[in-house]
């Protein structure tokens, strides 16, 4: 007797809802992320196409196991840490794209806080005189921000610096959660959306302080 006969009684048609359904090809889809975006695709629509014919499947294999089979089929191996740098791999390009904006952002709120600490830093062992308190040491360490981090007081060597190090920074920092907790991509999408409003700040208070 097979899986699917013990599953369910002969005559019998398992019921299982559409939202069951979608959480197990979620599951699937997250357990393979090390498969080229483009074949993860195309085996994700064809798992659902599957389940809609033969819903049962979800009570006789786990996401899991389902997913190690289709790894398998395909010869996919892990990625690791640098599987997002392969332009036709994991996650999608969409997602690679923001992995490098959030990448881009811990960049700056690092440079941030480096700069306003080195400000304040000085106020107290300096030249009390030379320094405002933190709100100036906040707005100059803001304007130094725009439009491009600096390094070593010039601008293109900063994007030529901050650029591949935000590719590099967005990408190992995206495998780590990934590669332990794939359900978080949408807190990342999220984290995404964060990182897109602290450049429009940044760049927006330059600006504005620019034309000032």
């Amino acid at each position: 007797m097979s899986n699917t006969e013990s599953a369910a009684p002969a005559g019998e048609t398992l019921s299982v809802s559409s939202e069951a359904i979608r959480d197990y090809v979620t599951a699937v889809d997250h357990l393979l992320l090390d498969v080229p975006w483009r074949r993860r695709r195309e085996l994700i629509a064809d798992l659902q196409e599957h389940l809609r014919e033969h819903p049962e499947q979800i009570a006789v294999e786990q996401p899991q196991d389902y997913a190690a089979e289709l790894r398998a089929a395909v010869g996919a191996t892990p990625g690791g840490f640098l599987s997002g740098f392969r332009s036709a791999a994991w996650p999608t390009p969409l997602e690679w794209c923001e992995s490098v904006l959030r990448g881009a952002a811990l960049i700056l709120l690092t440079l941030l806080g480096y700069k306003i600490l080195a400000y304040l830093s000085y106020f107290v062992i300096g030249d009390p005189s030379s320094q405002g308190p933190w709100p100036g040491a906040l707005d100059r360490a803001m304007q130094e921000l725009y439009p491009v981090p600096a390094f070593h007081g010039s601008t293109g060597t900063g994007l030529l610096i901050y650029a591949p190090l935000a590719v590099l920074t967005g990408q190992l920092t995206t495998a780590a959660v990934l590669l332990r907790a794939p359900q978080r991509r949408r807190t990342l999408r999220i984290l995404s959306y964060v990182s897109l409003g602290i450049f429009l700040a940044i760049l927006g208070y330059g600006a504005m302080r620019s034309m000032g």
